[in-house]
């Protein structure tokens, strides 16, 4: 039996003291810099593997103008993946420090918050160490990951 799952348009429960973000909630804000963002064509070869989808853009921060690539890579399966990212194409080179990797991920993929548990399913950051135009990282099962790689700045600043 396939149990699927209602979407619940309720982003944010809360009640006279306490609240907390669905899993949509969270999940939106993998997605809020896209608005005028970049799109770049990305490939994934994983063998035996069609439980991923990945894909890349280059933002702007609006607070302190640096540029970066963000890497989106969502895991359906329900084992961790190692991957190899290999970067090409860009005008700008990756900066070895300053970019950062958010997790969004649970025990299992109807995980949902509530007041007793407000952050089962929500997002956690971490920095990436010694980023680079290609290196190996591992994203957890059912999973959506960003990579957000820093990067150099451009002659031609304007994206």
């Amino acid at each position: 039996m396939t149990t699927i799952a209602r979407w619940s348009p309720d982003a944010i429960v809360f009640n006279s003291w306490q609240h907390y973000g669905c899993p949509n909630y969270w999940m939106l804000h993998f997605f809020k810099d896209s608005s005028g963002a970049t799109f770049h064509p990305t490939t994934m070869q994983v063998s035996n593997y069609d439980q991923m989808v990945a894909s890349a853009i280059t933002w702007q921060s609006p607070k302190d103008k640096s540029t970066y690539l963000k890497i989106k890579v969502v895991n359906f399966g329900s084992k961790a993946v190692d991957l190899n990212i290999t970067v090409t194409g860009l005008e700008s080179g990756i900066k070895s420090s300053g970019s950062k990797k958010t997790v969004l991920t649970s025990g299992a993929p109807l995980d949902e918050n509530s007041f007793e548990q407000p952050e089962k399913v929500a997002p956690v950051l971490s920095p990436v160490a010694d980023a680079k135009q290609q290196m190996g990282v591992s994203v957890s099962p059912y999973s959506l990951t960003s990579f957000d790689l820093l990067l150099e700045p451009s002659k031609h600043s304007a994206i």
